[in-house]
């Protein structure tokens, strides 16, 4: 009986043995498999900031180009306000103007008329 279990005792360490190698490989072969999973999943994140990097710009460059648009029928909507404004005071000042020429020409008339009055009477 002795030789049966030292033979067991071999045959168990040998499988024991084998075990810790087979569990070994297997832990390699995990972390061969992590390396690369992580490695992809970097490239994967790298890409995605990329992309969204791209997209930002792309977001940023509409918002300035519709602000800029929106900004120029703003600018336009404004001159064309001003612009009427102006030829409203243009039209008020000069019919002011048109009433106190009138006013001063009835003034100058009577005025004329009598100095005229005065150098006759005299």
């Amino acid at each position: 009986m002795p030789f049966q279990n030292e033979r067991k005792s071999l045959l168990c360490g040998e499988l024991v043995f084998k075990m810790s190698k087979e569990a070994i490989r297997v832990i390699k072969e995990a972390e061969e498999k992590a390396k690369i999973i992580v490695a992809e999943a970097s490239e994967n994140a790298k890409a995605m900031v990329a992309d969204a990097e791209k997209k930002a710009e792309r977001l940023r460059t509409e918002a300035e180009e519709s602000t800029a648009a929106e900004l120029k029928r703003t600018l336009y909507a404004m001159r064309e306000k001003t612009d009427a404004l102006i030829e409203k005071s243009l039209q008020d000042a000069r019919a002011e103007a048109d009433e106190l020429i009138a006013k001063a020409d009835i003034k100058k008339l009577s005025a004329v008329k009598k100095v005229i009055w005065e150098i006759i009477e005299a």
